[in-house]
Order: C-alpha cells, then sequence, then structure tokens
C-alpha cells in the first residue's frame, strides 16, 4: 500500500467547474485497487473486505472524485477492479442534479466491462442509497451470480448494484447508447461521450434559443425544469428484457427487508 499525496488539480481530485463536472462524466477511475483510509488516498486494501457489502460502480461511483464528493476523505471506504460480464453501461432516462445524464446497467450478451467495486458498511451503504435517490431514480439490485467477477481475487457471494428505475433513453435508434469512457469487449451497442449525450439531448428537447452552456446551466439550477426533463425522459425510456440482476425491497432507511 502506498499513501498519495491529496492535490485537488491532479486526475484523482479535479477542481471541476459546473460545466466539467457534468460533461466529464463518469470521471477518471484508477485500474488497480484504492482505499480512503484515516483521511488519505491508499493505494490498495486497507481493510477485511468481508466484513464489507460490494456494489457495482457503473458510474461516477467509480471515481475517486466522486467518492470524495459523496464521502469524503474521513470515510474508510475500499474499491477493487472487476469485470461485468453479459451487461454494458448505457446512459439512463434521467438528468442528474449537477447535469450529468447517468448511466446504469443494461444486458449485452457476451459484453465484458472494465468497472470496479466499491466496499460499503452498512451506515455507508445508507449514504450512498441516499445519494442515488432510491425508490426515485435508481432501485437496488443484487447481480446474478457470476455476472460480477473481482479482478485481484476470487468472491463468490453476493455483489449489488443500483439500476435506473426509468430504464434507458433510447436514443433515435429506439435502443440505448452505451458510455465510450468505459473500456468494453463484445458489445454490440454504440457509444457516445457525455457531451455529445447531453448535446444530442439539447436537440431533443428542442432547445435553440439558449447556447449549450447556458442551457446546461439551467439544467442544474433550475430544479423544476430539471423534473421537466425527467418526465420527458421517463416517456422515452425503455427498460431492459431478461435482466442480470433481481430488484431488493428495501423500507425508507434503505435497509433490506427480509
Amino acid at each position: 500500500m502506498g499513501k498519495n499525496n491529496l492535490n485537488e488539480n491532479d486526475e484523482l481530485f479535479p477542481n471541476l467547474s459546473f460545466y466539467n463536472r457534468a460533461v466529464s462524466y463518469p470521471y477518471f477511475a484508477p485500474n488497480y485497487s484504492f482505499s480512503f483510509y484515516k483521511g488519505e488516498f491508499v493505494k490498495g486494501i486497507c481493510f477485511d473486505l468481508d466484513k464489507r457489502i460490494p456494489i457495482l460502480s457503473v458510474g461516477s461511483n467509480r471515481s475517486p472524485y466522486q467518492l470524495k464528493r459523496k464521502f469524503s476523505m474521513i470515510q474508510d471506504i475500499c474499491v477493487t477492479p472487476a469485470t461485468l460480464y453479459d451487461s454494458d453501461i448505457v446512459y439512463a432516462a434521467s438528468v442528474s442534479a449537477y447535469g450529468s445524464m447517468p448511466a446504469t446497467q443494461w444486458p449485452c450478451e457476451g459484453a465484458k466491462v472494465d468497472l470496479n467495486v466499491l466496499w460499503l458498511n452498512e451506515s455507508q451503504l445508507n449514504i450512498m442509497h441516499l445519494s442515488e435517490a432510491l425508490g426515485v431514480a435508481y432501485n437496488f439490485v443484487k447481480l446474478k451470480l457470476g455476472t460480477v467477477k473481482i479482478k485481484e481475487f476470487e468472491w463468490q457471494k453476493e455483489i449489488y448494484g443500483y439500476v435506473s428505475i426509468p430504464g434507458a433513453f433510447s436514443f433515435n435508434e429506439n435502443k440505448p447508447k452505451r458510455l465510450s469512457a468505459l473500456k468494453a469487449q463484445n458489445t454490440n451497442l454504440k457509444g457516445i461521450y457525455e457531451s455529445e449525450a447531453l448535446i444530442y439531448l439539447k436537440n431533443f428537447l428542442d432547445v435553440n434559443d439558449k447556447n449549450f452552456p447556458q442551457w446546461l446551466d439551467d439544467v442544474i439550477n433550475d430544479k423544476i425544469y430539471r423534473l421537466e426533463i425527467h418526465n420527458i425522459l421517463k416517456s422515452k425510456a425503455i427498460k431492459p428484457k431478461n435482466p442480470n440482476w433481481d430488484i431488493l425491497e428495501t423500507n425508507l432507511k434503505g435497509e433490506l427487508i427480509i
């Protein structure tokens, strides 16, 4: 394990403007295990993962930048590289409070995507549930065994994740588009980058009286307008057939109902 000096301007923890935060989604993620441990960014695994809950990260939760925003460096968390099989990561039929079109999992036979798994304790899981707007934007799911493999060690137990409740945005071909920022193999889905997805969304909404940064500022700062976009996107959403996961029932605190 080795500590990294926290520099707010480096690749791990950039100082992003509102515009760049939106278009840079899903942000940089290392291809190695890392931890937030005792207020430091540390390369490697710092604690017993058997006592943690593994969560597949499909979008910005892969990134130290976003994890710092959600948890701060005070929380001890760990992230390990993983491969997702028979699914790809596509744009969800929603828009985040910071202006991005977020990600969701989509069945895609034969596909392989390089992602990571976030290991949380129970109190941290509740923080994550709140950040994912559990029950409103995302469902908490249990992934089919064997569809996620940790790269650095064997893990035979359950792995969980979040899947968009509305589904994926259908774009113009009535098919989802994958996040080009994420490395994948054997996928049959076309990919675009976040900036392209947002420009497509602006044109789809027929916004011609404002340039792209002005429109994006409205999306971020006008909650009512953002909710209107949500409703439009929901009407154009498509849901997967034969998903590789089971939706879990939770109470308002995000605790599993047994």
